[in-house]
């Protein structure tokens, strides 16, 4: 039956993928089986695809995590005395938030009393219509002339009111602008990561931080290049990078911004790999991973990747004999061939083949010594 029929199928393993035991049989045919889950070992023998990418290169730099976006509220001793500080470490804050407030009587009493003037104008604007009503009204029943300049009169009086409620309108303006003065609010969406309630305008220390505000979702990574390193990057290169508090994690990233000015000469206090003394540019990547456990202020190691695309293979897969580079591949025939390739650049996973592969070719990663050339390569066979 259909269902019973078995069919020869390639099982391709990418680096990162499920391994297969390479097993020397009798006629001389390599056959690749799934290992058990009990082996758990990365020197088994698999099959490999080479593609194009790229490798880190050889750049290593040092950094510091800091928030894209953040805010620091400082005294401001214009604004009088500081009534009370909202927020507390640790809190989450919405943008348009009151965080700080000032202490307003003065203003809530200004626009206290510019409410009041509007409310006084008003009222004299509608009495003396009221008034200039009744002396037309009687002017049309006497048709006294003498009504006239009364009217006028009025109409002068209702002007004026009108300017006073003008001028009480804006120094209602004005006192609201005060009053929402006295309220600093928050300018993005964040945590509390530092609060300072004992603040006062009698000290002589200037910018005196009282909440400080960052948004963990929007983190970057900022550090100094060194002069020697400057020529060798460019803005969006890609960048891996690890922390020492999360040794088995890692973070990816872009470069965003390279200063063309450099920020101090001499000895650096931020020390890079690839030199220590010189100019420093001051770099800039932007974080493109999750960030997890990443957190403003921790220091990171970064690997900068070659902007360069070529074919790679897993480092496990070139082997050495007598001086020359070679790698096991699966020809058109499903045989085994050692083919000698030239080197590139390598990482700690993968290494650039510069000449004597093409991209799509099979590869065999970590060869044994029984490998001969012209050994047919099977797959295991498997039931549909």
């Amino acid at each position: 039956m259909k269902g019973n029929k078995k069919t020869k199928k390639w099982q391709l393993y990418t680096a990162i993928g499920a391994a297969s035991i390479i097993i020397t049989s009798a006629a001389g045919i390599l056959l690749f089986r799934q290992p058990s889950q009990a082996a758990g070992k990365d020197d088994t023998s698999r099959l490999v695809v080479a593609k194009e990418g790229t490798v880190a290169s050889s750049v290593l730099l040092s950094g510091t995590v800091t928030a894209k976006n953040e805010q620091y509220v400082y005294l401001d001793a214009s604004k009088g005395e500081v009534d009370e500080i909202l927020v507390s470490v640790g809190d989450k804050v919405d943008k348009g938030q009151a965080i700080v407030k000032y202490n307003s009587t003065e203003a809530q009493s200004a626009y206290d009393a510019a409410n009041r003037a509007i409310a006084k104008a008003d009222r004299r604007i509608n009495d003396l219509k009221e008034s200039r009503n009744n002396t037309l009204a009687d002017s049309e029943e006497y048709d006294d002339g003498a009504q006239g300049s009364s009217v006028s009169s009025i109409d002068s009086q209702i002007s004026d009111a009108r300017d006073s409620r003008a001028d009480a309108e804006a120094q209602l303006k004005k006192a609201q602008a005060q009053l929402d003065a006295t309220k600093v609010l928050s300018t993005l969406e964040g945590t509390v990561v530092e609060v300072n309630r004992n603040v006062s305008k009698s000290t002589t220390v200037a910018n005196q931080v009282m909440v400080h505000v960052v948004s963990n979702d929007n983190l970057q990574v900022k550090g100094e290049l060194s002069e020697y390193n400057l020529a060798n990057l460019s803005v969006g290169q890609e960048v891996t990078f690890s922390s020492k508090v999360y040794q088995d994690k890692t973070w990816t990233g872009k470069i965003s911004f390279i200063s063309a000015y450099p920020k101090n000469s001499g000895e650096g206090t931020n020390a890079i790999t690839g030199g220590n003394t010189g100019s420093k540019y001051p770099y800039t990547i932007e974080v493109t991973s999750e960030i997890g456990d990443l957190r403003p202020g921790f220091t990171v190691s970064v690997e900068v990747k070659s902007d360069k695309k070529s074919i790679l293979v897993p480092l496990t897969s070139v082997i050495t004999e007598d001086g020359k580079n070679y790698v096991w591949v699966v020809d058109e025939e499903n045989k085994a061939k050692k083919i000698e390739v030239s080197l590139g650049n390598a990482d700690a996973e993968n290494q650039e083949i510069t000449s004597g592969l093409t991209d799509g070719t099979k590869v065999i990663s970590n060869p044994t010594t029984s490998l001969e050339e012209g050994k047919e390569v099977k797959a295991d066979e498997t039931t549909n």
